[in-house]
């Protein structure tokens, strides 16, 4: 039977922030790990606990760094999204370092005083006592109402720290303590690696499947002109064969999910090792581009991007490779967030359903039509 092991985004070093200006160097190409593997010896950036001298201060109780480090939130959209306007300009021009941070299962909040008061504490306890009191934390302000579940923006702006701070932080990924859940982001940060989840190819849930549908994704984009001109016209440092070079570094990642009690799916997800230099606007096109090509083999029938009501997406890191009920955070040793069985079955369902299902006529038990949430309390987790 195909396992539901879910493996993030590979080890890499730190891509070349956005809109920077400093030359890319050559990486090491990591090799996929199996898909029924469980151990993070090469899934994810490394996130050093000591950083340009800072430390988790000793009476801090933190879920420690996984071997190879904790895996990398793919999020599927900027930071600014939906921030308005005149906050966004004011804190783009604030001096000093500066960090993104927000919480487990983030949403925009009116009465922003209880997650501010979390994640104010958290940074005070890790940046000490010199810091503490200069330190700033500042929360979003949303440019209009969306119609969403856990609606952005979700990221406070953390300012007024030490650059040493600030590196630490931008590097932890993810600080987990039993009273807050926290994700952290440079205030430039690097593209995203994820560019989209595949179906429908006829391949089980194994490494040589993921050798061919990795293969398949190459050569079609390989062949769509119109796609490699479009990223050599946009390349923030233009460098011959830029495109062919990202191309050839995409590998793809199966596992399974449930579509009813009795039936799996195999899908596979599709990341670039070393995504173009593109501005994080011409990626996400790009990245769009890729979701709307057909995926044609021989052998293997056709494979389409799931995209729209299909997409995946955790509500609880926002990661766009993985349902909710598949986070790897919540299978960490240490892990003071919410454990994967504390998500509901409601909840698993409407990130994991395939067209046609749930609500087939007849079946008791299986929630039918929109989102129906059983128990406003169930589920929620700790922020």
């Amino acid at each position: 039977m195909a396992s539901t092991t879910f493996t993030p985004a590979l080890t890499e070093p730190p891509p070349v922030p956005l809109n920077s200006n400093a030359p890319s160097s050559p990486t090491t190409v990591v090799p996929p790990l199996p898909p029924n593997s469980s151990s993070y010896a090469a899934t994810a950036a490394t996130s050093p606990s000591s950083v340009s001298g800072h430390v988790f201060p000793p009476d801090l109780e933190v879920t420690p760094t996984p071997p190879g480090g904790f895996p990398i939130p793919q999020i599927g959209c900027s930071v600014w999204k939906n921030i308005n306007r005149t906050v966004r300009a004011l804190w783009t021009v604030k001096p000093g370092p500066k960090v993104w941070a927000r919480v487990w299962k983030a949403r925009y909040e009116d009465d922003h005083q209880p997650t501010l008061t979390k994640i104010q504490t958290l940074v005070e306890k890790i940046a000490g006592s010199g810091v503490a009191t200069t330190l700033r934390v500042s929360v979003p302000v949303a440019a209009k109402r969306l119609r969403e579940k856990l609606p952005p923006p979700w990221h406070y702006l953390i300012s007024n720290i030490p650059q040493s701070l600030a590196d630490f932080l931008g590097r932890q990924v993810a600080v987990s303590t039993p009273d807050v859940t926290c994700f952290f982001l440079p205030f430039d940060p690097p593209l995203p690696t994820y560019l989209c989840t595949l179906e429908n190819f006829a391949l089980p849930c194994t490494t040589e499947a993921d050798n061919a549908v990795e293969e398949v994704v190459k050569m079609t984009l390989l062949c769509d002109r119109e796609g490699i001109s479009f990223i050599e016209e946009r390349l923030e440092n233009p460098s011959t064969g830029a495109a062919e070079r990202a191309i050839k570094s995409i590998y793809a990642s199966s596992f399974t999910i449930a579509l009813s009690p009795t039936k799996r799916k195999t899908l596979w997800n599709v990341y670039c090792r070393s995504p173009p230099d593109l501005s994080l606007p011409d990626f996400f096109t790009w990245v769009c581009k890729v979701r709307c090509t057909e995926f044609i083999t021989e052998d293997y029938g056709r494979g389409t991007a799931r995209i729209g009501d299909k997409q995946l997406i955790c509500f609880g890191c926002k990661s766009l490779d993985h349902p909710t009920g598949l986070c790897p955070f919540t299978s960490l040793s240490g892990w003071f967030g919410p454990a994967s069985q504390s998500v509901t079955t409601d909840e698993r369902s409407v990130v994991e359903r395939d067209r046609g299902y749930p609500g087939k006529s007849g079946q008791r038990g299986v929630i039918r039509g929109r989102y129906h949430k059983r128990g406003s309390l169930r589920g929620l987790g700790r922020r």
